[in-house]
């Protein structure tokens, strides 16, 4: 269920591993509130093994998680040692920062019960979400950037490269 208010939720924006189906799933600490397809501004690369998200004007598609924000720093620390971001005695592999993420409505996904906003009639399409950037130039540890491809969403960078290709996401 999308919540109906920004002011009792944390929102993060996964694109990669920690995607639902991806082999990190199960490394959140807390059962999210909903899980609903997005999508950022940025420019994404791609290795076999794991994406990287830096500044860009390309559409990313990923994952808004959805948390009670009374879980915000809970999240947040399992997220940071995950993504090696802020931990002492090593440099960042990935930088927290906050986007602006759009969700992906669609008259098949809004037709569901379970993605109708609590106490509002229209959930609010666009929140401010954590995500991670990739700290250092992916280019230079083998990371090929990622271009626009058609999905059953329509035309987005995603990793991996079959992600929303079939109508089985829906």
């Amino acid at each position: 269920m999308i919540p109906g208010k920004a002011d009792d939720v944390v929102v993060y924006f996964v694109y990669g591993t920690l995607c639902l189906g991806q082999c990190r799933e199960k490394c959140w600490p807390l059962t999210p509130l909903s899980v609903h397809p997005a999508w950022v501004e940025g420019t994404l690369f791609g290795r076999e093994d794991y994406p990287a998200l830096r500044p860009g004007n390309q559409r990313v598609g990923g994952e808004c998680w959805f948390f009670a924000k009374r879980d915000a720093e809970r999240v947040t620390t399992v997220l940071d040692e995950i993504e090696v971001t802020n931990q002492p005695g090593h440099p960042n592999l990935y930088d927290r920062v906050e986007l602006r993420a759009n969700l992906i409505v669609s008259s098949d996904l809004t037709s569901s019960a379970d993605l109708k906003p609590q106490n509002t009639a229209d959930p609010p399409t666009s929140w401010t979400a954590s995500a991670y950037h990739y700290a250092t130039d992916p280019l230079l540890d083998g990371f090929n950037r990622l271009t626009e491809q058609e999905t059953v969403f329509g035309k987005f960078s995603v990793w991996p490269a079959e992600k929303w290709r079939s109508t089985s996401v829906l």
